[in-house]
């Protein structure tokens, strides 16, 4: 290379040499500087798009952990997996995110911070799960119990702080690094500045590649604009919309009317203040909530975010917006809402305390009752708390049942006393049910998660078991003391008595023998006459006494009855020839043998034909006797007696009293007759004793016929009797009543006036009869007699009220034995005395009569859209809807018949018709009764609706959405009512509807003595 060198150095020592070689010199060095010009512009580039994409990068992230806490509340508050699909894809997309965040902060990469961002994320991923397994494992409230400790709040806050931070360290890097470049810049342009051409060249290209570095950077967040899922925007200082995305544009469209530069009045009223503070102060304002409701659409709501626009140089330049439509969580949260509430309110409306144990059987929630009546608040009774409130007698009792019940994840049911707010015990059955999740694999009969429990007052039930037992007891021994005060005062009498009629005898006798004592013995004759007649009288006192103790015992014994009733007809026969009366037997020859007692048999004949001739004058008597076979096989058959007399016969009142104890069919019987009234009713009970009954035919003035029909062997099996039909053409719309009783002149006479009254009839002749029939039958009422053979009227009335199908049947006793006391305890509805008195019986009746089938509702509602709407929707479900405006018009309706079922009203915030009607029913007496269903709306405030509760008897939310639960409620509820009994007066609305049915099935209720529900 000497040559080489020896060249340059001659060239460089010339002076155009030296010039060209400066210019060239001046030229590579111009080159060079833009070289370097170039590299540097390029690193500035790349640094900017890295820092740029770092910035949304952590933005992304901020934003992925948002769909992630979205779609964990969603799933927490509805329970629907659909709310997790969202969250999933931003799990997904976080990893990457954190991959680029991690490589921007290598110094290759720029060195852009990321500090505790994979951290912060993955915490809070945990905490999401956390919260998703507990809503799955121990349901809602144990989620809201875990997001109430605000660990994921602290969480998430955290992360937009290390967000906020990363993206600020970032800018302030970025602008380092520009400030660098720049410096650099003009260091470049200043050494090349000998060099313009290539300076300029230089720096035009620098210039050129900065401009398409800011076109990207403008065509990226154009895109994001373009794209965004949410609304986004730039205000001016005016407030005026410069700049919006599409989805912007969308909901400025559907709920702004418009997509104008001015926002509408409704939306820059409420966001005029969060602008003029972004404006002013220069910070950022995010959740803000903004209603807006639409012209003829529901109220919609947008959550908006307002940021400043440029840095804090340009504070004032205008605002940024972010917008999402939020209308439709809120109206599931709105939904949740209304459900827990309706949900509450149930518990809370239903009379028995409530309370709902977690798996280990610690309480965690009381209804409004509990409180109500313990007095006490959660935090006392809050989990096994509420065990301050047991009898101490009882305590450990009632401990050691529950700890069983849930040690076996079983059932649990005790009756034990709990204090009351006053201090007082008061019994209560207890029952509880284990509550299970659905079945799975792991838990084939579902996890259990805890127990619902209901305490029922079952005091007043006790106490009436406590009063039967002693009321019972009472009975028995004043029964007791009866009848041995009879049986006492039977023998103090008969013992003077007998000595009287042996004296008198033996003066009859003596006095024979001495002359002129004529007038002297016929005093003695009426003496003995009138002492033995006494003492008849107090052998039938005391033979009643012994049937009502039930003492009386019948000696059976085999005798020919034909040869009993000569013998009982020739004693008799001089009775009956005393007042000019002819004794005529239809006797056959020969009567099959008889297995009776033929004590009283005689007894029960001598009582007939007594009677008869003491009412007949100048007449004829006749004793017939027949045998009619057996109604079942192998029943030796029957024995019909009659006694027919040709004397005064009897009206149909004195019919019904003829059996009666100390009863003559009246007062001018008694004076112009005589007697006591006791022999008919000792014969019928002699009959009944014997498996028999006793009959009774008469007409005034047309004489009477008795029929004496008793079984052939006392100890063969009787025969069920055959249930009566009811007369020809009774409908029986007033509903069924069950007669019982042994007297078949009873049964027949209550049996007209039933059927006159509209009430189908079925009779029963005897207890057991009865039973069946009221089991196959559910009649609406049973009347019931005491006194009848085998199974008395009081072990019916037992059977009738131990009998769970029919304990609520009312039962009235129509009896001639005093126990209005024993009858009303043990479960009688009423009680009335034989005879009859009619008009009595017919009020007892009406309170049974049958009332029209659920089916009919009166409905006030004032809104005449709503009020088309609901009367379409319970007509399409087959109710008869009566629409009524105001509370006026309901009540000009309730004044007419029929009566409707149940009536539906509307209420409202701050009172109206709909208050102003139930208030005037539930004052008026005769509307008392009549079943009202509240619908509230959502505005009727919380003290409103807990005085409604007590007043009505249901209470549904007024609600788009809930027609299905409101036709169940309707169908549950006109199920359970009781039927309305509507007022008696002019407008004769206790007249019941034709076509009405016969109440036969579970959903009837009976009334009690004042037409309340019993």
């Amino acid at each position: 290379m000497p040559d080489a060198a020896s060249a340059t150095a001659a060239f460089l020592s010339r002076p155009r040499g030296r010039l060209l070689a400066g210019a060239a010199l001046l030229a590579l060095l111009a080159v060079g500087a833009g070289v370097a010009a170039w590299m540097a512009a390029d690193r500035a580039r790349a640094l900017q798009v890295a820092g740029n994409a770092h910035v949304l990068d952590a933005e992304a992230l901020l934003s992925a952990l948002k769909d992630v806490e979205t779609g964990q509340r969603g799933f927490v508050l509805v329970g629907d997996d659909t709310y997790l699909e969202t969250s999933m894809g931003a799990r997904l997309a976080l990893g990457p995110t954190l991959d680029r965040l991690e490589r921007a902060a290598s110094p290759e990469a720029g060195g852009f911070p990321s500090d505790r961002l994979r951290a912060l994320t993955e915490a809070k991923l945990a905490w999401s799960d956390r919260v998703v397994a507990a809503r799955r494992q121990e349901g809602l409230e144990a989620a809201i119990r875990l997001t109430a400790t605000g660990e994921g709040k602290a969480v998430m806050d955290a992360a937009r702080r290390a967000v906020a931070e990363v993206q600020s360290t970032t800018r302030a890097r970025m602008a380092v690094l520009e400030a660098e470049n720049d410096r650099r810049t003009l260091l470049l342009i200043a050494f090349a500045a000998a060099a313009a051409g290539g300076a300029a060249l230089l720096l035009l290209l620098y210039g050129l590649a900065r401009r398409r570095a800011e076109r990207h950077a403008v065509a990226l967040l154009g895109g994001v604009m373009a794209h965004a899922p949410v609304g986004l925007g730039f205000l001016d200082r005016g407030l005026h919309v410069t700049h919006a995305n599409k989805a912007l544009m969308a909901l400025s469209e559907s709920l702004l009317g418009g997509a104008g530069r001015a926002l509408p009045t409704e939306v820059r009223s409420q966001m005029e203040p969060h602008l003029r503070r972004v404006l002013r102060d220069g910070r950022a304002e995010s959740g803000v909530e903004v209603r807006i409701r639409p012209p003829g659409r529901p109220e919609r709501h947008l959550v908006m975010d307002f940021f400043p626009l440029g840095g804090p140089a340009a504070r004032g330049d205008g605002v940024g917006l972010a917008a999402s439509d939020v209308s439709a969580r809120r109206r599931m949260e709105e939904r949740l809402r209304r459900s827990e509430a309706r949900l509450r309110m149930t518990v809370d409306s239903i009379p028995q305390l409530a309370w709902m144990t977690d798996d280990q059987g610690a309480v965690q929630w009381f209804n409004r009752r509990w409180f109500d009546y313990t007095g006490e608040t959660l935090e006392r009774m809050h989990g096994f708390g509420w065990q301050v409130a047991l009898h101490p007698d009882h305590a450990e009792a009632v401990a050691a049942g529950l700890r069983a019940a849930i040690a076996a994840g079983e059932g649990w049911e005790d009756s034990f006393p709990l204090r009351g707010a006053d201090g007082r015990y008061r019994w209560f059955l207890t029952r509880a049910l284990p509550l299970r999740e659905p079945p799975d694999e792991e838990f084939p009969e579902g996890r259990l998660i805890g127990w619902f429990g209901t305490n029922t007052d079952i005091t007043a039930m006790r106490e009436a078991e406590e009063a039967l037992a002693v009321a019972k007891g009472a009975a028995e021994e004043a029964n007791r003391a009866k009848s041995q005060f009879i049986a006492n005062m039977s023998h103090e009498l008969r013992t003077p008595l007998s000595a009287v009629i042996g004296y008198a005898e033996m003066l009859e006798e003596e006095a024979q023998d001495l002359p002129g004592t004529a007038a002297f013995r016929e005093d003695l004759v009426k003496i003995r006459a009138n002492a033995r007649h006494l003492l008849s009288l107090i052998n039938d006192v005391l033979d009643l006494s012994k049937i009502e103790a039930g003492r009386m015992e019948v000696q059976a014994e085999d005798f020919d009855p034909a040869a009993l009733l000569r013998e009982v007809a020739e004693t008799v026969r001089g009775l009956v020839e005393k007042k000019g009366n002819a004794l005529e037997l239809r006797i056959p020859e020969r009567l099959p043998r008889m297995h009776s007692d033929p004590v009283k048999l005689r007894q029960c004949l001598f009582n007939l034909i007594g009677n008869a001739a003491k009412f007949t004058e100048g007449g004829r008597v006749t004793l017939a006797a027949e045998v009619e076979p057996g109604e079942a096989e192998g029943h030796p058959g029957w024995l019909r007696l009659r006694v027919a007399d040709t004397g005064i016969g009897m009206t149909e009142e004195q019919l019904a009293r003829l059996f009666e104890r100390f009863a003559q069919a009246d007062a001018s019987t008694t004076r112009r007759f005589g007697g006591t009234g006791l022999g008919l009713a000792i014969t019928r009970a002699f009959a009944a004793m014997m498996g028999g009954g006793i009959a009774v035919e008469s007409r005034p003035g047309e004489g009477s016929l008795f029929t004496l029909r008793l079984p052939l062997d006392l100890g063969a099996p009787a025969a069920a009797p055959v249930p009566e039909a009811p007369p020809a053409g009774s409908e029986g719309r007033a509903g069924l009543v069950l007669v019982v009783d042994d007297d078949p002149a009873a049964r027949e006479l209550l049996s007209r006036f039933l059927n006159r009254e509209g009430f189908a009839v079925r009779l029963a002749a005897d207890g057991q009869e009865a039973l069946r029939q009221a089991c196959a039958l559910r009649p609406d009422a049973i009347l019931l007699d005491v006194m009848m053979p085998r199974m008395d009227g009081w072990a019916v009335l037992a059977a009738l009220k131990a009998d769970p199908v029919l304990v609520e049947t009312p039962v009235v006793m129509v009896t001639m034995v005093r126990e209005r006391g024993l009858a009303f305890s043990l479960g009688a509805a009423d009680y009335l005395d034989k005879p009859v008195e009619w008009s009595r019986l017919k009020r007892v009746l009406d309170r049974f009569r049958a009332q029209p089938q659920p089916g009919s509702a009166l409905l006030l509602e004032q809104d005449a859209a709503h009020r088309g709407e609901l009367t379409r929707l319970l007509e399409a479900a087959g109710w008869v809807v009566e629409p009524v405006a105001d509370a006026a018009a309901a009540l000009a309706r309730l004044a007419l018949p029929p009566p409707p079922a149940l009536a539906l009203v509307a209420v409202q915030q701050g009172g109206g018709e709909g208050f102003a009607l139930i208030q005037e029913l539930r004052r008026r007496e005769e509307w008392r009764a009549l079943p009202i269903i509240a619908l509230a709306g959502g505005a009727v405030e919380e003290e409103a609706l807990e005085r409604l509760r007590d007043r009505v008897q249901g209470l549904l939310p007024a609600e788009e959405g809930m027609r299905e639960e409101l036709l169940r409620e309707l169908r549950r509820i006109a199920t359970l009512v009781p039927r309305v009994v509507a007022p008696s007066g002019p407008a004769e609305m206790a007249r019941p509807a034709a076509g009405g049915e016969n109440l036969r099935d579970g959903g009837r209720q009976d009334l009690d003595t004042e037409g309340r529900t019993a």
